[in-house]
């Protein structure tokens, strides 16, 4: 009878928050830990920063808490207060240090750091969220930004980035751990199975303006790994010269989705299966033409 009464009681509920426009949390599971950890070890060479995704899924999807300004606990989010679209963190390295010596950390609580941003939630900052995503969170991303002379500049770099995605599925410690990704050797200029695409950007005949077009590149599938083992997969994310040349910098040989967006009409296309295996891979563009003049059959215009 127990059990009856508590069923009709959880079926009251939930279609109270039903009626209410209160979606139940029911989509994920939610775990009794103090933190999530990123089990990673050094990263190498040189010195850069890492970008911090964390993801659950709501019933419909992926959820980026820190990609939406509407979130609840957006204002905890590492950029928030500079863009509506954020990391969750970002983590630092040089040649001798980090600032995640014992793995990258995702908290149940972070400062308020969006400060004076008109989607701010509580402009003025200062006070600690709790947003215990932590215990709910499925899945997460390490994006990593090798620099040069202090920032991310790959098209000058001979050091590219990568990207890793995992889960939280190893409990200890009072938290949940992702695989043992190890030490991550970024790829380089000069190494094997390194590629890099560069070209020029037209319109109407002319170069375009300086940074007036970006290029997002994400690898297919993973050609690298990890000293563990654990694989990485290439990432890079650079705009024209005033020259309207690009170069992606070093990535992993692969084949890549490219997103490539005129951030002046807004105007962008997808190209899926482009491959880079060598270091001198070249792919022009003409953005008054339709795919931006790429003359293939795998690309998406406009982008959806």
């Amino acid at each position: 009878m127990k059990s009856f009464r508590l069923s009709f009681m959880l079926g009251l509920i939930a279609a109270f928050l039903l009626i209410a426009g209160i979606k139940p949390m029911t989509a994920h599971a939610a775990y009794n830990v103090s933190f999530a950890n990123f089990w990673i070890g050094k990263v190498t060479p040189g010195s850069g920063h890492i970008g911090v995704d964390i993801w659950w899924n709501n019933g419909s999807g992926d959820y980026l808490p820190c990609q939406n300004s509407h979130d609840a606990f957006y204002d905890a989010c590492a950029l928030s207060n500079a863009a509506q679209s954020s990391y969750y963190k970002v983590m630092n390295y040089t040649p001798t240090t980090s600032d995640f010596p014992y793995g990258v950390f995702i908290d149940n609580q972070d400062p308020d750091v969006c400060t004076s941003s008109s989607w701010c939630g509580d402009p003025g900052g200062g006070d600690t969220i709790n947003h215990g995503w932590a215990r709910i969170i499925n899945s997460g991303s390490l994006e990593i930004y090798p620099h040069i002379a202090g920032s991310y500049n790959p098209s000058a770099n001979t050091v590219g980035g990568v990207r890793l995605v995992d889960g939280f599925f190893n409990f200890a410690n009072g938290g949940r751990y992702s695989d043992n990704i190890g030490d991550i050797a970024l790829p380089q200029i000069g190494e094997a199975n390194v590629g890099k695409l560069n070209g020029f950007v037209t319109s109407g005949g002319s170069s375009v303006a300086n940074n007036r077009v970006l290029f997002e590149a994400f690898q297919e599938q993973s050609t690298r790994s990890s000293s563990t083992g654990y694989p990485l997969t290439g990432f890079t994310t650079v705009r024209n010269n005033s020259d309207g040349y690009y170069s992606t910098g070093a990535v992993p040989s692969g084949t890549y989705k490219i997103y490539i967006t005129d951030t002046q009409s807004g105007h962008k296309i997808i190209l899926n299966d482009i491959g880079v295996n060598s270091q001198y891979e070249r792919l022009d563009f003409r953005i008054d033409q339709n795919c931006f003049g790429y003359p293939g059959p795998n690309c998406q215009d406009p982008a959806p």
